[in-house]
C-alpha cells in the first residue's frame, strides 16, 4: 500500500473503533465569477472561445448550475462542453456568496 494512503486509512480505522463518526472534508469555494472564469480558461484550452456564447453561474439548492446563453445559431457541443466542465468543477468547489 502507498505509505500517503497508509496514514488516512489508519486514522478512519481508530475514529471508528472510538465512534467518533467521520465527516466528509467541505468543498472549496469559489464566486460566480471565478466560477464562470475556470470555465472559460478550460474551453480555450481545447477550443476557442465563441464571441457569441455567455455563460453565467447561479445557485442551484444547495449546489450552483451554469447557463448557457447563445445568440444565432446554436452550438451544441460547445455548450455540451462547457455543462461537462461545469459538472466536474461543480464536484470540486461550491458557489461562495
Amino acid at each position: 500500500m502507498e505509505p500517503e494512503l497508509v496514514e488516512p486509512a489508519l486514522e478512519r480505522m481508530r475514529q471508528a473503533s472510538t465512534g467518533r463518526e467521520i465527516y466528509p472534508m467541505k468543498k472549496p469555494s469559489k464566486t460566480a465569477a471565478e466560477l464562470e472564469a475556470s470555465i472559460k480558461v478550460e474551453m480555450e484550452d481545447i477550443c476557442d472561445w465563441p464571441t457569441d456564447i455567455m455563460i453565467s453561474v447561479q445557485p442551484d439548492g444547495d449546489s450552483w448550475k451554469v447557463a448557457v446563453m447563445q445568440e444565432g445559431s446554436v452550438d451544441d457541443d460547445r455548450r455540451e462542453m462547457v455543462e461537462q466542465i461545469a459538472a466536474r468543477l461543480k464536484g470540486e468547489y461550491d458557489l461562495k456568496g
